[in-house]
């Protein structure tokens, strides 16, 4: 890259002295143009001119995503020469300083520099302007010797989209150093968003939001003292509830001593002077060490906030979002540091952003923030990161885009199924893409389980994918207004699983309340026949060896599902070889087996390097396989009757 931009300086240098020699009293322009404002860019992008067949724009030099300096110049105006169009490749045609001339927009502004060139990828972005459009695009460098960029990336840039994602930065740093930075972890997001919403949402744009020199730590201290503030003032407005609940049991400080008002009003003194909470250094000193543990922490601190309360208050959001543009606007927060403030969604109002000019925004918009910084770098890999990091930003956006509550199983079990209860990003409950967010029209609902088709990977919107349970499985509820009325069971398939859940009343192709489905056990009433196993020559099952594995495969008479409990092979003589735990989803199962269909299959024996697990399958002996009640079920939620078979192997 140094390579690269000094010869930009040199090009730039020769240039710009020839110039100034032919033409004395000529100023050289900045490159660039200012975009329609209808698109709230920076006030000079790139831009391709069919004239000359060139793009002129300002590019700036970085480095593994921080931005350098060449010459003591973190700026040049470029010029770049269309040489082929299949495949896409520009080359570099004239350089200078940018804008030496300290020329102004017509806005009255110092021009923007849009362009980016990283070093450590190898990757020119840039906005560009072609025939009134702006374009975000992205080159690749290919030919360093010619300075050949090759288009790798090209999109539209559109007045409207469905997120608009604000980057900022926090404790004085960023993993974000300019909004194209972000763009393949937005892609990232609004893949996810795209697959579950079935192409509803699926554009976005990217803003900088700037850096905050505070951090975590100064943003403690203010919530610490706020809840110091309460509690001498005896735990008013919206304390009152603490108050009430916990004085007669004196889980909270009422009516301090005057050591403890002393204790207090040190501690804030305290906060004011170092900037940061109480347990990081307050707790250390003479003062803290006899007080913390003993009542300060446990009666008033943790009745305080967190750190990630203060971390939107007074936050503008840049100039040229329009809000009314967006369906949601969402504040990816990073910083270099381990701290994380993991994700939220609420009111915009109530985070405390405003608009660009510090008016409140409409009680009705929704914002949401994700925190892309890594909490533990050195334990973590980028890729679990990136993932971890798109997980939160789909739950939250969902969330702002009118999922207002969580999916939640209420049998007490652990039921990590749907991206807002836990479960994998791709999964999400049919009625809440039908009910609550309109992605899926009620054309999707079946009675027929035949007919539902599974949601995994699923495009096609046309499609049944939730079956609704007979009227044995309605139950009474409550509407908008507290009547009593009926509400209903579903079914949904996830990769060949079954999975149930009740929910809330509809009405008019909506929900009242859109707090998301309850999961509950398989349970469908009108089917009361058990799966039986397929006995070939009295066998139960078939042995399968496969290079250094071994499985033990039972066929059904009807798709079959995982449930609660536990399946067990024996020898002859009944000691236990082995046991696999089941569970109403297959992640949290034994990963030794596995349901497809009408099969379960059972890896019994395998060689990982020189380990090796379970036990090997002889010819000729016989075993028993045992089950207990619940562990394989039909869709109805149905158990075999039969508990224990037998099998020998017979493979060759």
């Amino acid at each position: 890259m140094k390579k690269i931009f000094s010869c930009f300086f040199v090009v730039a240098s020769l240039i710009n002295t020839s110039s100034l020699l032919a033409h004395p009293h000529k100023v050289v322009n900045y490159f660039g143009i200012t975009p329609d404002q209808k698109y709230g860019l920076p006030n000079n992008v790139g831009v391709y001119s069919s004239l000359t067949g060139k793009i002129s724009s300002c590019i700036s030099p970085y480095d593994k995503g921080k931005q350098t300096t060449l010459n003591g110049h973190r700026y040049f105006g470029v010029s770049f020469q269309i040489k082929s169009l299949s495949p896409p490749v520009i080359t570099l045609d004239e350089s200078r300083i940018f804008n030496e001339a300290g020329l102004q927009t017509s806005g009255g502004e110092a021009p923007h520099c849009s362009g980016t060139f990283d070093s450590s990828t190898m990757i020119y972005q840039d906005i560009v302007q072609v025939d009134s459009i702006p374009y975000s695009l992205a080159f690749k460098l290919v030919d360093d010797i010619n300075y050949d960029f090759e288009l790798t990336e090209s999109e539209i840039i559109t007045e409207k989209a469905d997120i608009a994602f604000v980057l900022r930065g926090y404790n004085g740093t960023t993993e974000y150093n300019f909004p194209a930075s972000f763009r393949s972890d937005a892609k990232r997001a609004l893949k996810g968003l795209s697959e579950l919403s079935f192409g509803k949402i699926t554009s976005y744009r990217i803003f900088d939001g700037g850096i905050d020199p505070n951090g975590p730590d100064y943003y403690q201290s203010l919530e610490d003292i706020k809840t110091i503030d309460a509690a001498l003032a005896g735990w008013p407005d919206s304390w009152a509830y603490f108050k009430e609940r916990d004085s007669a049991s004196g889980a909270i400080l009422i009516n301090p001593t005057d050591e403890e008002i002393s204790v207090l009003e040190s501690l804030r003194q305290w906060l004011v002077e170092n900037k940061k909470g109480a347990r990081e250094g307050w707790q250390e000193t003479q003062l803290g060490a006899t007080h913390y543990g003993a009542w300060l922490n446990s009666k008033v601190l943790r009745y305080g906030g967190t750190a990630s309360n203060s971390f939107l208050k007074g936050l503008s959001l840049p100039e040229g979002l329009n809000e009314n543009n967006y369906k949601a606007i969402g504040v990816i927060f990073s910083s270099t540091d381990t701290y994380n403030t993991s994700g939220a969604q609420n009111i915009c109002n109530y985070f405390g952003i405003t608009k660009f000019d510090g008016q409140a925004l409409e009680d009705s918009y929704k914002c949401f923030y994700s925190d892309y910084s890594d909490p533990s770098p050195e334990i973590g890999t980028t890729e679990s990161l990136a993932a971890s990091n798109a997980n939160t930003t789909i739950h939250e956006a969902i969330h702002a885009l009118g999922h207002g509550g969580h999916d939640r199983d209420d049998s007490g079990d652990y039921f990590p199924y749907s991206v807002m209860n836990q479960g994998k990003v791709d999964q999400y409950p049919v009625w809440n893409r039908v009910f609550i967010l309109n992605w899926l029209p009620e054309s999707t609902i079946t009675d027929d389980p035949m007919l539902v088709a599974d949601t995994y990977g699923a495009t096609d919107a046309s499609a049944k994918y939730l079956l609704r349970l007979g009227p044995q499985s309605d139950f009474d509820c409550a509407d908008a207004m507290g009547s009593v009325v009926t509400c209903h069971r579903y079914q949904e398939r996830y990769n060949g699983n079954w999975v149930q859940y009740k929910t809330t009343y509809t009405e008019g192709g909506s929900t009242w309340r859109p707090v998301g489905v309850t999961f509950e056990p398989l349970n469908d009433p009108t089917d009361t026949k058990a799966p039986e196993i397929i006995l070939v020559n009295g066998n139960a099952a078939e042995t399968v060896k496969k290079e250094q594995e071994y499985f033990v495969k039972v066929s059904f008479d009807e798709q079959i599902n995982l449930g609660k409990g536990y399946v067990v092979i024996n020898d002859a003589d009944g000691t236990q070889l082995g046991s696999y735990q089941t569970n109403r989803l297959p992640e949290i199962s034994s990963e030794n087996l596995t349901i497809s269909g009408n099969s379960l299959t059972i890896r019994a024996y395998q060689v990982n390097g020189q380990d090796s697990s379970g036990f090997l399958i002889n010819k000729d002996q016989y075993y028993s396989l045992i089950f207990s009640d619940e562990a394989i079920t039909d869709r109805a939620g149905n158990s075999i009757d039969q508990r224990s078979y037998s099998f020998i192997d017979r493979s060759d």
